[in-house]
């Protein structure tokens, strides 16, 4: 028996196990900039072009003719053209999972585009485990199972068997797919073993159920439900902890704090200073664009109300409020626009939908908000 231990603890952005796949009319995902990252990190750049036993590729994998990139190329258009070709991978997938009727999050659709862009379009068809499972609903299947369906797809190009490298990015995605963790780290650890099950199948990973990976952040466990914004927006470098290794998802987020997150992922540029704290210039960029007044804020250092980030990003997004109301504490017309546009969900109490617009906004929170602006159509 071949044994040996890979220890692959990935990080996820989902909560808890497998979520099901549930056919709706959302918008077609795009691979996330965290997706893209693993891709370029799983196939490294090569400025000029090279051969494999597929024909010949360049940049971070991208197919091409010999003799196409005499001078090779920069990373710059690397980025371009890997992003050119995954435009064409995500049609398949769109049409795929649409032919299937069900639907991707975010993290599972990024696991997909990885494994796509790596080995094809080839597991579109029913002849394909991946593609069986994802029809019948990965809810009925466990997370061991999906595992090893992704780990199936680790042989070479050539026939020769199965490569180390292949099966590790395999692992990979198939923890993203399941737990969105892109950090690799506080998720479930699963052990590389080689093993013929008794009907004639095999498997090449064990769930070791009794050990967790240690998480990125102590307080911000995979089965929390912020997990999975917490940790793209902290493997992006757009939210960090503290030297405690801690993310204090339950501390206040300060005005200076969200006037940054929440301009940076409208996508206004980068401000420095223009007085002595250190976010004046994105409280002045939000006063000069009629985003806040300046009474708004007496402090940036005091904590902000879900509130005041419902009006600033809904004001930064140019969204337009439509008159509708869907909360019983508010009928603020931002709120409403928040709501519409998919970034904000609110809460029941009772049988009440609620948005405790009064409330401090926690980290929590804010990287739910985030991340779904970050993540708009």
């Amino acid at each position: 028996m071949i044994k040996k231990t890979l220890c692959l603890i990935l990080a996820a952005c989902l909560v808890l196990a497998v979520p099901a796949l549930a056919a709706d009319n959302a918008p077609a995902l795009r691979t996330s900039e965290a997706g893209i990252a693993f891709i370029k990190d799983k196939e490294g750049f090569a400025q000029t072009a090279y051969e494999d036993s597929l024909g010949w590729a360049i940049g971070y994998g991208t197919r091409c003719e010999p003799g196409e990139y005499p001078n090779g190329i920069t990373e710059a258009e690397a980025d371009a053209l890997l992003r050119q070709h995954l435009a064409e991978t995500e049609s398949y997938i769109d049409s795929a999972m649409s032919s299937l009727g069900v639907t991707l999050n975010q993290h599972q659709y990024d696991a997909l585009a990885s494994l796509t862009y790596n080995i094809g379009v080839g597991w579109f068809h029913s002849g394909y485990r991946l593609y069986n499972m994802l029809s019948a609903g990965i809810q009925y299947y466990t997370d061991e199972y999906i595992v090893n369906t992704f780990a199936r797809y680790s042989n070479s190009a050539s026939g020769e068997g199965t490569l180390d490298a292949l099966v590790q990015r395999r692992l990979e995605e198939a923890l993203i797919f399941l737990y969105g963790d892109y950090e690799f780290g506080g998720t479930p650890l699963y052990e590389y073993e080689y093993k013929e099950l008794a009907d004639g199948d095999y498997e090449l990973f064990h769930r070791v159920w009794a050990e967790y990976s240690p998480a990125k952040f102590s307080d911000v466990p995979y089965t929390q439900w912020y997990y999975e914004y917490v940790s793209p927006l902290t493997y992006a470098g757009i939210m960090d902890g503290y030297e405690d290794g801690s993310f204090r998802p339950g501390s206040s987020v300060t005005a200076g704090e969200a006037l940054k997150l929440i301009l940076l992922a409208a996508g206004f540029p980068v401000q420095e200073r223009t007085g002595a704290h250190w976010a004046s210039g994105y409280l002045d960029l939000a006063v000069s664009r009629g985003l806040i007044s300046a009474d708004d804020i007496r402090s940036l250092d005091e904590p902000v109300t879900r509130l005041f980030i419902a009006k600033l990003a809904a004001r930064a997004l140019n969204l337009q409020p439509d008159g509708s109301s869907h909360f019983a504490d508010t009928s603020d017309p931002y709120v409403g626009a928040l709501y519409n546009a998919g970034i904000v969900e609110g809460s029941y109490a009772g049988n009440q939908l609620v948005y405790l617009p009064g409330d401090n906004i926690s980290r929590a929170e804010i990287s739910a908000v985030i991340w779904r602006i970050y993540n708009l159509d």
